[in-house]
């Protein structure tokens, strides 16, 4: 290969090098083809044969003379056997999905029923979010007098057997995922049930920006969602223990699941109890014990893939049995029996899931490669364990988990081998002045030669951590709209805590099998280790710039950068740049890539001018509602639900990044009743605030919602401005504000409690009004009625979530709405709101039946409302 030009036959050995990379990338082509395509079987199975009788033909032909093009052209014709039989496996596992005959009969309305099913799964359990809540308001939910664990949830996945329709148990097959209000840790997989709850189909996204549940309900192969509300409505049916009417697969199931629950049991008791959600994370990768505030530290960190059981788990798991092994003297088949065996017990008792399997895989191509001497490339090993991937588990392979997962081990592969190692005479001669360079360094004093290669190791596991943090940056930034430079730092210093804690942790679970009375020594080192790297980690999510939320940038510049990637790594080997060295042109490449999709990503959904625009995010029981009177601006009226407890802003968020937004001008906040502004921590963790609007006293109340926004302005300095009837907000140049008007509360509190004092807001257009009433009540109502009427025709969201029982008719007489949008759960789905509503002759939208209801008032007098449900935008 001669400097400096641009050659090809690296690309050309690249098949030969890696046979099984070029395999798993034609198998992944055809998993997206099908993904994308959704063809049956019988066509893929068609063109799998059309393309061998080629590839027999082309044998055929070419069996003495074969040219380099006849050789090329087998060639392809064999690689599109691979991409065609793959994408059949992903035809036929769709296929079976979609064969299940539950899907025939549910809807997204849930329905009381009773469920005759088999327990698929080991079961898990979670904390319930108001558990949670009550922790942190300041009572111990972690423990008792009486000594108890806490309450806790329990996640059954199970195959329907039957479905009680009418008064009948009628047969239906599919996987329901059961969420069960108690703790139901005795079932094990194999277990024949009966559950009385409420069952729904998986329900599609309700807002602009959300994920799709039903995603990840197919990855998962789970059909519906069931709500169970005690443990005691889960009944066990038939003899319990009976092992001879199990098959040999589910009693090593069942063994493997007490397994499981045993360890969990140990973590429990041994480590403190501040611990137990991250000690169970990090050993079992049971992550369903973290509260959510632990769960955005991780992730604004970059560390959360520390608690997710996958390689590096398994690696340590491997070296603490390797050590084993060697303390006891044991010949190298016996070691290598110790090793195997302990690895495929751990990724059991840890769930088998994609990224420990992955590991798991790699590992062994590794040992028996050196067990039986033979060369191995660990970019081979990877592929083959993405090849047996993508063919147990098609769907998973297009999961975010997944994907980080191998992304990451090649990117740590590439960096420790890089490409171009060894294909020039250049790369020779690098290898010999650095041979040179040792020599040079062992002639230094003692301290220096400590010195140089602590700041080498420091130096490379940087490197490490940096590559693997870019390479994964437009993965994170698309699905989690986090970008996080903190991370390259904060994973090379919890690494050595997260090797010592997981070793201590699998001491822990061993001593409760074996030693009991010992079992809390390991299990307190596990806990005051992870007390460190929770300490750490919390440091870390509050350095200024450490992390910044964004919008995620469009998903073709996102494969843009992983296209440019391959073609990049394929050229650079033979590309010569005189003028500008490779790394400034990457770090270029790099940077010009990050400003773009940052300029994609906050580019403002378009609005036309002089249009107000209102979207009426479905939240269930609460109110947010995102007014946008400009391209420019956003502002937020009420930002809450019922429920809330961990004062997080879901659905809020996802709205306003579909929209771009970084930046909320002010949001309005109608009374103190927390489901109208409990989820201002978490917009202020992720938006800047320009200010909050109250009414008189708003902050004066008690309770800890109401303290945590106050906590959250002081802590952000986000200005607060308090109006009455009457009063304007105060700008210094014409803005939209003036088109603001506040109706109601007067200077003067109303008597009553919070609903009667509802800031009642009319936003003016040149030809309609929209009115936002909060929760106003009596006597509130009254104070409203008795000022100037609105224009009619215009819209109004209903006061109360349209409670019925709120005197919302008489406010409806008053204003005259042409179009009336509900704000509301459950309850204003009933027909009797929409009834009551429409009495005067308007149309009615309910959030919790339509999906977000967006409200458009042009500056000609034109009305469009879209329903989410319906008009996705």
């Amino acid at each position: 290969m001669r400097q400096g030009r641009l050659t090809t036959r690296h690309l050309v050995e690249f098949p030969s090098r890696q046979p099984l990379t070029i395999v798993a990338m034609v198998a992944l082509v055809g998993l997206a083809l099908d993904h994308q395509l959704a063809q049956s079987i019988s066509v893929w199975m068609v063109a799998t044969a059309v393309t061998t009788l080629a590839w027999l033909l082309m044998c055929w032909r070419t069996s003495k003379n074969e040219s380099p093009r006849h050789q090329l052209l087998r060639t392809a014709c064999w690689l599109g056997i691979v991409c065609f039989v793959f994408a059949a496996r992903h035809a036929s596992d769709e296929a079976r999905y979609r064969g299940a005959t539950i899907d025939d009969v549910l809807t997204t309305a849930e329905e009381p029923t009773v469920m005759v099913a088999i327990v698929d799964e080991p079961v898990r359990l979670q904390r319930d979010a108001l558990e949670n809540a009550i922790a942190r308001v300041g009572v111990n939910a972690n423990s008792d007098t009486s000594g108890n664990l806490p309450p806790f949830q329990t996640r059954l996945i199970v195959r329907t057997e039957s479905l009680r329709r009418g008064t009948e148990q009628v047969p239906f097959t599919g996987r329901v995922m059961v969420m069960v209000d108690g703790e139901r840790e005795d079932l094990l997989p194999g277990d024949r049930v009966k559950l009385y709850g409420r069952i729904q189909a998986i329900p599609p996204p309700t807002n602009p920006g959300e994920r799709d549940p039903r995603v990840a309900a197919r990855r998962q192969n789970v059909h519906a969602r069931m709500r169970v509300d005690s443990a005691g409505q889960v009944e066990r049916i038939g003899a319990e223990g009976d092992a001879s009417s199990f098959s040999l697969v589910t009693r090593l199931e069942r063994w493997m699941a007490e397994r499981a629950a045993s360890a969990r049991q140990t973590i429990l008791h041994q480590v403190d109890s501040s611990q137990r959600g991250l000690a169970l994370a990090l050993t079992l990768g049971q992550r369903d014990g973290l509260d959510r505030t632990t769960n955005e530290r991780l992730l604004v960190t970059g560390t959360a893939h520390l608690l997710s059981v996958s390689g590096l788990h398994l690696g340590i798991v491997v070296l603490l049995a390797a050590a084993v092994a060697g303390l006891l003297r044991l010949p190298t088949g016996a070691s290598v029996t110790l090793i195997v065996v302990v690895m495929l017990f751990y990724v059991a008792i840890t769930g088998a899931r994609p990224p420990v399997t992955r590991a798991a895989i790699l590992l062994s191509t590794v040992i028996l490669a050196r067990l039986l001497a033979r060369p191995h490339h660990p970019l081979n090993s990877l592929s083959l364990a993405a090849i047996l991937l993508m063919w147990w588990m098609p769907s998973e392979i297009f999961g975010i988990g997944v994907q980080l997962s191998f992304l990451a081990v090649a990117t740590l592969l590439m960096c420790g081998q890089p490409f171009a190692k060894a294909l020039t005479p250049a790369a020779e001669t690098i290898r010999v002045e650095e041979r040179f360079d040792e020599l040079a360094r062992d002639s230094h004093a003692r301290w220096r030669r400590v010195l140089l290669v602590t700041g080498a190791y420091v130096g490379r596991v940087l490197w490490y951590s940096g590559a693997v943090t870019i390479m994964a940056l437009p993965l994170v930034w698309s699905q989690f709209h986090v970008v996080s430079p903190v991370s390259v730092i904060i994973n090379v210093l919890l690494s050595p805590l997260m090797a010592l804690a997981l070793s201590a942790g699998v001491a822990t679970v061993l001593a409760g099998w074996w030693l009991p009375s010992l079992a809390w020594l390991p299990g307190q080192l596990c806990g005051q280790l992870l007390s460190i790297m929770q300490e750490m980690i919390d440091t870390a999510a509050w350095i200024p710039g450490g992390h910044v939320w964004l919008p995620s940038p469009p998903t073709a510049w996102v494969l843009a950068f992983y296209v440019g990637l391959l073609i990049w790594t394929a050229i650079r080997p033979s590309l010569s740049l005189r003028m500008i060295p490779r790394r400034i042109t990457e770090t270029a490449l790099l940077v010009g890539w990050i400003g773009v999709a940052y300029a994609l990503a906050t580019n403002p959904a378009a609005l036309l001018s002089g249009t107000l625009e209102a979207t009426f995010v479905d939240v269930g029981h609460g109110t947010a509602t995102i007014l946008r009177p400009n391209q420019d601006e956003t502002w937020l009226y009420d930002c809450g639900w019922m429920g809330n407890a961990n004062a997080t802003s879901r659905g809020i968020e996802d709205a306003l990044w579909e929209l771009g937004v970084t930046h909320v001008d002010g949001i309005f906040l109608s009374h103190a009743d927390a489901d109208h502004f409990n989820a201002l921590p978490g917009l202020a963790n992720r938006f800047s605030i320009g200010c909050v609007v109250v009414p008189p006293e708003f902050l004066n109340g008690e309770g800890y919602a109401l303290e945590q926004v106050r906590q959250t302005i002081r802590r952000h300095k986000i200005s607060v401005h308090t109006v009455c009837r009457g009063q304007r907000l105060s700008h210094p140049d014409p803005s939209w504000l003036d088109q603001i008007e506040v109706l109601h509360p007067p200077e003067k509190r109303v008597d009553g409690n919070d609903n009667a004092n509802s800031m009642v807001l009319k936003i003016r257009t040149p030809d309609r009004d929209l009115l936002l009433p909060g929760d106003l009540e009596p006597p509130g109502t009254a104070v409203l009625t008795n000022t100037p009427r609105p224009r009619p025709g215009g819209v109004m969201m209903a006061p109360h979530h349209g409670s019925l029982r709120m005197d919302a008719e008489a406010v409806l007489r008053w204003a005259r709405p042409l179009e009336t949008v509900v704000s509301g759960g459950r309850r204003a789905a009933q027909p009797e709101v929409t009834e009551m509503l429409s009495a005067a002759g308007g149309g009615v939208h309910v959030t919790s039946l339509e999906g977000a209801i967006r409200v458009r008032m042009s500056i000609d007098g034109d009305l469009q409302i879209q329903a989410f449900s319906t008009q996705p935008w």
